[in-house]
């Protein structure tokens, strides 16, 4: 009951919007803390609503008549406090309906978020050839253009290699022109000229020894028949003298060799002489028949000149040639390790005298212009992403700027288990992984980074 030295004072308790007023006692010293609201039945109040409180002090009353606002003695103060009380609870539930329903319409209106990775595509390059390290011409981090020497190896041998792939492919186009061109004038006048020989060789065959040559050779008959004839009379007159002891055994014997003799030439220039009036033998013909025929094919063949097919396989020893000598040119030029596009070194380790083994990788380069986010979208959020569709990305070291994105590619095919989810129920729902290119922040955005793409519902 108020008194003069104990005055109510109404204190209004407000509940976010709502106010809640009670009264209590108060001395009029400072005003109560903030910690009495415990003992107000604060369990009205939804957790994490803001409460503040209104202090104003009434005037002493010294009359016991109640007011709508002071309680008497004859009158409990629970009583009074219990329609107040009511009322705030149906207010707080209110509100609390009330936010329950905007939370859900907020979560609504949220746009879908997708996380994922900025990943860069990488080029390995290396040697197809290998070999010892010549010089290192940049460092890990250097921008290269397309085509910069990146290292240089040691040829070898390769320059020995190529002068003889030089040479042979040098005598196979000589060879090929040659018989393209065909014979010389003067190898088809020689070719003519055993043709001829060999027809008149024939012609003389066929016709048999002349005139003369039967008289040259009955002469040499004749003169053989007296040669003989002239050692007849020496050997006669030899045995007759080697009976009159006049000579000796020797000189007999040298007359009858002398005779033996003028009757062996007698005896050929006869036969000779029996050859020429026959005439020649009829293979003898046929071999000059032959000869003659294989000189006019051979003049043919040079006046023809080459074969088609022998042109053909000329030119594919020519083709042989050239390819060895542009793959030795190939292995020459592997020899510089070269950047194939605009990158930037990721890696390279290596010195002056390391050796570099064949197809293996001598430096790692990034292109950071092909930046890209992979993400992996829930099956049943699928529909709200598309090839072509511009996307914002946003990364944590921008917090307040987004990126402009485009989606490449969506995979066909759905994954339980991509590489970028490491939680069992994360795994357990189906996802299709996506490529979204990026189209601006090139220069600030680095591999690696945590991306996330917004889609609006």
């Amino acid at each position: 009951m108020p008194s003069k030295e104990h005055p109510f004072k109404w204190e209004s308790v407000f509940f976010g919007s709502f106010e809640h007023r009670v009264e209590r006692p108060w001395d009029g010293g400072a005003p109560p803390s903030e910690s009495w609201l415990g003992g107000l039945g604060g369990s009205s109040a939804l957790p994490g609503q803001a409460c503040r409180m209104n202090w104003r002090k009434l005037k002493p009353t010294l009359t016991t008549q109640a007011s709508p606002t002071t309680a008497t003695a004859d009158e409990p103060l629970g009583k009074k406090k219990s329609l107040p009380r009511g009322i705030a609870l149906a207010l707080v539930a209110l509100f609390a309906v009330g936010a329950l329903l905007g939370w859900q319409a907020w979560v609504r209106s949220r746009p879908y978020e997708w996380s994922g990775t900025v990943e860069a595509r990488t080029i390995s390059v290396g040697s197809r050839v290998g070999g010892r390290v010549k010089t290192v011409r940049v460092k890990e981090g250097d921008r290269v253009t397309e085509g910069q020497a990146l290292c240089e190896l040691e040829p070898g041998d390769l320059p020995a290699q190529r002068l003889i792939a030089k040479g042979q492919l040098d005598e196979a186009r000589a060879n090929l022109e040659k018989l393209v061109r065909g014979a010389r004038p003067e190898e088809i006048e020689q070719a003519n000229a055993r043709s001829q020989t060999a027809a008149a060789a024939l012609q003389e065959t066929i016709v048999g020894a002349r005139a003369e040559q039967i008289a040259a050779a009955k002469a040499r008959v004749v003169a053989t028949q007296v040669a003989v004839d002239r050692a007849k009379l020496d050997a006669e007159r030899a045995r007759k003298l080697l009976a009159m002891q006049a000579i000796s055994q020797a000189q007999l014997d040298d007359a009858e060799s002398a005779l033996t003799g003028a009757v062996a030439q007698r005896d050929a220039a006869t036969q000779e002489l029996e050859q020429l009036q026959n005439g020649s033998r009829r293979e003898d013909i046929q071999q000059a028949a032959a000869r003659a025929a294989e000189a006019r094919a051979s003049a043919r063949l040079v006046k023809a000149g080459a074969r088609a097919e022998e042109i053909e396989a000329a030119r594919g020893l020519v083709d042989a040639a050239q390819g060895r000598l542009e793959q030795i040119d190939v292995l020459l030029r592997e020899l510089t390790i070269a950047a194939p596009r605009p990158a930037r070194v990721e890696s390279l380790d290596l010195r002056p005298g390391d050796i570099v083994a064949p197809n293996a990788t001598a430096a790692s380069l990034l292109e950071d212009d092909q930046l890209y986010v992979r993400i992996y979208v829930p099956e049943t959020q699928i529909g709200h992403i598309h090839p072509g569709q511009e996307v914002p990305v946003s990364v944590d070291s921008f917090p307040n700027r987004s990126f402009l994105g485009v989606v490449e590619h969506v995979n066909a095919e759905g994954e339980y288990s991509p590489r970028n989810l490491q939680t069992a129920d994360e795994r357990a729902d189906q996802v299709f992984a996506a490529r979204v290119g990026l189209r601006e922040g090139l220069a600030e955005l680095r591999a690696g980074m945590a991306a996330f793409i917004h889609v609006p519902k």
